[in-house]
């Protein structure tokens, strides 16, 4: 199993998010917006709590 860099994970979550989101349909949007930028932001706050940088592995 590959693992990302705190880097490649945001680039890609932040990719996947805008893709999704734009493709959902608009009465689903906000609601699927919420949800993963929340997802993301707790996932970046356990990254940086773990006193991990943005080369390191990121793990679930």
């Amino acid at each position: 199993m590959t693992h990302w860099t705190f880097r490649d994970w945001k680039h890609h979550t932040i990719e996947k998010i805008v893709g999704n989101g734009l493709a959902a349909p608009e009465v689903h949007r906000a609601d699927y917006l919420r949800l993963q930028i929340g997802l993301a932001i707790e996932q970046a706050l356990r990254h940086g709590r773990s006193g991990l940088g943005d080369d390191e592995p990121v793990t679930p």
